[in-house]
C-alpha cells in the first residue's frame, strides 16, 4: 500500500481544514442584507421609481448602468440606449409597491415585489417585478428590470362589457333603421 509521508499528511490535513472552512462560506452569500444595506437599497429603489415616474432623464443616465437590460410587462426587451429613447413615457404616473423582498449576492442585489401603476388614480397595470442592482465604482447601479403582468385590473371587464353593450345598441339601431327605411314605389 501507498503511505503518505508526514509532510504530505500535514498538507492534506491543512487543505481539508481550508476546504471545510471556506467551502460553506463560498456559497452562502448574504441572502438577507443587513438593515443598513436594506435601507440603502430601498432608498435606491424609491429614487429609481421617482426618476422614472417624473421622467428625470439626467438622473436616469447617472443611475442606470451601461449594461442595463429590461424586459417589460408588454414583452418588449431593450438595452439602456433603446430604453432611453422612450424614457419619460411613465411621467405623471404613480405606483404602490408590495411584497418586497431583497436578496444580496456580494456586489449584486435583487429586489422582487409587486407594483400597481396608476394614471390619475385609475389603475393602469398591476405587475410582479424583478430589479437587479450592482455595486461598482462606490455606488449602486440599476442594471436590470423584468416585469410580468398579473392580469388585467379588476375594472377592465366592466369597461369591456359597457363598450360591448354600447356597440350592440348601435348595431341594432342601424339594423332597425335599415328595416324601417321606406321603399319607394315605382309608378
Amino acid at each position: 500500500m501507498y503511505r503518505l509521508n508526514l509532510f504530505s499528511q500535514k498538507v492534506l490535513f491543512i487543505l481539508a481544514l481550508v476546504f471545510v472552512g471556506i467551502k460553506p462560506n463560498a456559497f452562502s452569500q448574504d441572502l438577507v442584507p443587513s438593515d443598513s444595506l436594506a435601507k440603502v437599497l430601498i432608498n435606491k429603489e424609491a429614487e429609481m421609481f421617482h426618476i422614472v415616474l417624473t421622467g428625470d432623464k439626467v438622473a436616469a443616465e447617472k443611475m442606470i448602468g451601461q449594461d442595463y437590460i429590461t424586459i417589460n410587462a408588454d414583452g418588449v426587451m431593450e438595452n439602456k440606449i433603446e430604453m432611453m429613447k422612450t424614457f419619460g413615457k411613465f411621467k405623471g404616473a404613480t405606483t404602490t409597491l408590495s411584497n418586497k423582498k431583497i436578496r444580496v449576492y456580494g456586489n449584486l442585489a435583487i429586489i422582487t415585489g409587486g407594483a400597481s401603476f396608476y394614471i390619475k388614480s385609475i389603475m393602469a397595470a398591476k405587475i410582479f417585478y424583478t430589479e437587479t442592482w450592482v455595486y461598482r465604482d462606490h455606488q449602486w447601479y440599476f442594471i436590470g428590470w423584468q416585469g410580468t403582468m398579473t392580469g388585467l385590473p379588476t375594472y377592465y371587464p366592466i369597461i369591456f362589457t359597457v363598450l360591448g353593450i354600447i356597440l350592440l345598441y348601435f348595431v341594432i339601431r342601424l339594423i332597425v333603421k335599415k328595416i324601417r327605411k321606406p321603399k319607394f314605389a315605382m309608378a
